[in-house]
């Protein structure tokens, strides 16, 4: 039985979309009073299933109630209960998708979360300092994976109470250890200060960007899950990612990426976009956000106003789009509008500048006619506005992180993000109380960005966590679901002499291999490499560091010396693109050039990003594999063992021939 009809059986099946906002509303509230919705520890009740046009989910989804004015309290007994995002519904089908599973059958009962009331909230905020206040907007990264192994967060969450913490590389190891330190986290956070619970985030896109490796399921990124041409398969990696993430005790994604990656020689956005195509972008945006929400988990869409049509890095620069107004509401903003009517909590602006929607061409990080007239006014967003990280050159190169912070409220954002260092968090929070105090930014600002603040922590039950259960995370139906995505993914873009699968006369293999790909459980090398040996190839490996000059020039010189030896020679690509538009490298293209011309057959994997066909227009056989997860390296192994007929398809326009 194949995995997504394991996956079904499983399930509670069917839940309607496109319901009216007051209906969901309501139908959330008698969930809440009855015990019944806590982030999926409790079953759902069944629903039958009904068809719905794609145009019925335009309907708007509200995240949390509305927000009354800080400066007028509720009359006595009319206290509202902040309503649970988590809302039973099914992702859109198409002509060519299965219907899509809303939600994996609950294992785990929970006791019915507290959720405070908005006059609980209204006291809260009132009991506050400035300092509190405005500490709550701030989301800062640290040191070390626990608390004795960073003094900062000490002085960040004990001292100085800021409102949320973005976990890197470097704080995150495996399941265990991220749920022993934000449970530390949170202990202390809400023994110090107002004890108010912290939004604790991650930037855990899939595929190439993703913070933990060891135990948890690696699922393919955007523009993998955009390649199986099934939109369902947003929702199933979302769903199932931000149910481990909840489990580790992590609230907070940043993600999904709704850029549209109209161009592929743009540095940093790449195989993180679902696509090039604006309605595409939206549909499997919605549904992961949806997917991510459902589980507990708030979803935070990005980089807005969109960041997919550019040729330059924000974090070295400042990129500039010169669409106009009209086309930027038709492009990029279709994926953001979408995500809005779907409810998301929360949205990450872009250093980016847009001439045609602000003429003094400051990043829309730090523009109120972005934020406020765009996204606010226009676009009718209440939710989380947050500032992408202010250390990037793209916003804070001219004024510093400080200025950049003070301008981003003034602007509109509610969340300060700051990874590093710690001199620069502690200065963030007074200079914009010093702001405050000095009338330079009005208190009723703070207070309206604190209160979506405060809603938000208490809509998603961070004032009485749920109880987790680990055994969920990197579980065997998890996986199996991630390496059907994987195998559905993978895209043939080329085989011109028919190469792809290996023919059965080819026994020996050059591998010319990244670092960056997962490590071989046995023996040296790559998974890869040691994959294809356990298939019943020969394999010669060549593993090259793209970061060490020495590594890339002895590896380049070994494979043109000996790859005339191998009947078929198998080269990985990795950060082609992004290598050639920031720096001008092109180490990898020169040695694919060599490497055409010396093999017999020569096979390129674009582990990064299938755009480098762009720059090696000469290669005759050519896979885009889209990511480096463990999932997509068995499924490209099992593409070119002939195992799996590859059925996946570029979600970007590249040249297919060598023509």
């Amino acid at each position: 039985m194949k995995i997504r009809e394991q996956f079904t059986s499983e399930i509670d099946k069917g839940y309607a979309v496109g319901w009216a906002s007051a209906t969901r509303l309501l139908v959330v509230s008698i969930m809440l009073l009855s015990g019944v919705l806590s982030c999926g520890e409790h079953p759902a009740p069944q629903i039958t299933a009904t068809a719905v046009p794609t145009a019925v989910l335009a309907t708007a989804v509200p995240t949390m109630a509305s927000e009354p004015s800080p400066t007028s309290p509720e009359e006595p007994g009319t206290a509202e209960a902040v309503v649970s995002p988590v809302v039973p519904s099914t992702p859109v089908t198409s002509a060519s998708a299965e219907p899509t599973p809303p939600s994996v059958t609950p294992t785990a009962k929970a006791e019915q979360p507290l959720v405070p009331s908005i006059t609980e909230l209204e006291a809260m905020l009132a009991q506050m300092s400035v300092r509190d206040k405005v500490a709550q907007m701030v989301m800062v990264g640290f040191h070390g994976r626990s608390i004795d192994e960073s003094p900062e967060l000490a002085t960040m969450v004990g001292e100085y109470h800021v409102g949320g913490l973005v976990l890197l590389e470097a704080n995150a190891h495996d399941p265990a250890q991220v749920q022993r330190l934000t449970g530390e986290l949170q202990a202390l956070a809400t023994s110090s200060g107002a004890g108010i619970p912290l939004f604790i985030s991650i930037n855990h896109e899939g595929g190439i960007v993703i913070r933990i490796t060891e135990g948890i399921t690696e699922f393919p990124g955007n523009m993998a899950v955009g390649a199986t041409g099934l939109p369902q398969n947003a929702y199933l990696a979302a769903a199932l990612g931000g149910e481990e993430l909840r489990a580790m005790g992590i609230n907070m994604n940043l993600a999904p990426v709704l850029d549209i990656n109209d161009n592929p020689l743009n540095p940093i956005i790449g195989t993180r976009s679902f696509g090039a195509s604006a309605p595409m972008v939206a549909e499997y945006g919605r549904l992961a956000v949806r997917g991510m929400q459902e589980r507990g988990v708030i979803a935070v869409a990005k980089h807005f106003p969109g960041h997919g049509g550019v040729a330059v890095d924000s974090h070295g620069g400042l990129p500039v789009i010169e669409a106009s107004a009209e086309a930027l509401w038709q492009h990029e903003l279709v994926p953001f509008r979408a995500a809005v009517e779907e409810g998301v909590t929360g949205i990450m602006t872009a250093h980016i500048s847009l001439p045609a929607l602000d003429a003094t061409g400051r990043p829309a990080t730090l523009s109120p006619e972005i934020l406020t007239g765009l996204l606010r006014e226009q676009m009718g967003y209440d939710g989380l506005i947050m500032t992408d990280s202010l250390g990037m050159a793209g916003v804070s190169k001219d004024r510093g992180q400080v200025q950049a912070a003070i301008e981003a409220v003034q602007a509109g954002a509610d969340i300060l993000l700051s990874t590093s260092p710690m001199d620069a968090h502690v200065a963030i929070i007074k200079a914009l109380a010093q702001s405050v105090r000095q009338g330079e930014i009005p208190l009723e600002r703070i207070d309206r960005s604190v209160m979506r603040i405060l809603k938000a922590k208490a809509a998603y039950s961070l004032f009485q966590p749920l109880p987790s259960d680990l055994s969920r995370v990197g579980s065997p139906q998890n996986r199996a679901t991630a390496e059907e995505i994987a195998l559905q993914a993978v895209t043939v873009v080329r085989d011109a002499d028919g190469n792809i699968p290996l023919p059965p006369t080819t026994a020996s293999l050059l591998v010319i291999s990244p670092s960056e790909l997962p490590r071989a459980t046995e023996g040296q090398g790559t998974r890869f490499a040691q994959l294809l040996r356990e298939r019943g190839y020969l394999v010669d490996e060549l593993v090259f560091n793209p970061n060490l000059a020495d590594s890339r020039a002895e590896v380049a010189a070994s494979a043109k010396a000996r790859s005339p030896e191998y009947d078929a020679v198998l080269f990985g690509e990795w950060e082609l693109i992004k290598r050639f538009v920031n720096l001008g490298d092109v180490w990898e293209e020169e040695l694919i050039g060599a490497l055409q011309q010396s093999s017999r057959t020569l096979i390129v994997v674009a582990w990064h990003n299938p755009a480098a066909i762009l720059r090696c227009p000469e290669v005759t056989g050519f896979i885009a594999a889209y990511d480096n997860s463990a999932a997509q390296v068995e499924a490209v192994v099992a593409v070119l063992n002939g195992e799996h007929k590859a059925t996946g398809e570029l979600p970007m326009p590249l040249p297919t021939s060598g023509d």
